[in-house]
C-alpha cells in the first residue's frame, strides 16, 4: 500500500476517534446538566405533593346491569339500573328535588337520584378542596332536616375512570341501616347526588354490606354525566 495512502488512512482514523469522542464528552455533559426550577414552580411541586392521592374505583360495573335507564331533566346525568331493579313514581311522596327512584324486587334496596341544589360557593369549593366540600356541604343538609343522622366514616372523593365523586355513608338509625350517597358535578354545571337506602320495612333480610357496596360502585361506573 501507497505510504499515501497510509498516511491519509491514519489522519482518517484520527477524525473519526476525535468525533466520537467528542459526542461522548457532550452526552456525558448533557447527562449532568441540571436545570433548576424556579420558586414558582418549586412551590407548585411542593404543592402537589402534599395533595393526597385520589383513590380509584373500578370503572366497570361488577355486577349485571339492564337497559333501564335514568335521566335528569336537563340530561346532563343518565344512568342504567342493576338487571331486575325498576323505577318507582318518583313524584308520589319523594322530595321535589328527587327526578327518579327505582327498588330491587325485594324492595330492601333503593336507589334515589336527585338534584342537589346548588349554593354560590360549590364551583369555589370544588376548585379548592374538591369533591369531598361538596359532599360535606350534602351531609350538612341532612343533618339540619333530620337531627338523628349521623355521618358513618369519612367524607371522602374518589375517582371512576375520569368521573370525580365526593361520596359518604350515613345512619339515621344508629347504624341498623346505612345509606350510601355519591355527590358529583355535571357538565352543565349542576351537582346531583345519587343515594343506595337499606329498607328494613319489608321484615326480609338485606344484602350484606359488601353486597350493597359493590351494587353503589357499579352504579357510580355506569353513571355518565
Amino acid at each position: 500500500m501507497p505510504r499515501q495512502t497510509l498516511v491519509l488512512s491514519a489522519v482518517m482514523l484520527s477524525v473519526v476517534r476525535y468525533v466520537l469522542i467528542c459526542s461522548m464528552l457532550m452526552l456525558t455533559i448533557s447527562g449532568c446538566i441540571v436545570v433548576k426550577s424556579t420558586p414558582q414552580e418549586e412551590q407548585q411541586e411542593q404543592e402537589n405533593e402534599k395533595k393526597p392521592r385520589i383513590p380509584m374505583l373500578p370503572n366497570k360495573p361488577s355486577v349485571e346491569m339492564s337497559e333501564e335507564l335514568v335521566r335528569s331533566e336537563q340530561g346532563d346525568m343518565v344512568c342504567v339500573l342493576p338487571a331486575t331493579w325498576f323505577l318507582l313514581n318518583a313524584k308520589a311522596n319523594a322530595p321535589q328535588a328527587v327526578f327518579a327512584v327505582a327498588t330491587n324486587p325485594d324492595y330492601t334496596l333503593g336507589l334515589a337520584y336527585s338534584l342537589l341544589r346548588k349554593e354560590d360557593t360549590f364551583d369555589q369549593l370544588l376548585q379548592k378542596e374538591g369533591m369531598a366540600a361538596i359532599a360535606k356541604a350534602s351531609m350538612n343538609r341532612r343533618e339540619r332536616r333530620t337531627p338523628a343522622t349521623k355521618l358513618v366514616g369519612e367524607l371522602r372523593e374518589v375517582m371512576v375512570g375520569t368521573k370525580r365523586f365526593g361520596l359518604y355513608n350515613y345512619t339515621t338509625d344508629n347504624g341498623a341501616t346505612l345509606n350510601r350517597v355519591a355527590v358529583f358535578r355535571s357538565a352543565l354545571g349542576n351537582y346531583y347526588e345519587c343515594t343506595l337506602t337499606e329498607f328494613p320495612f319489608t321484615g326480609r333480610k338485606l344484602p350484606t354490606r359488601e353486597e350493597s357496596e359493590e351494587i353503589f360502585n357499579s352504579v357510580l361506573a355506569v353513571l355518565d354525566f
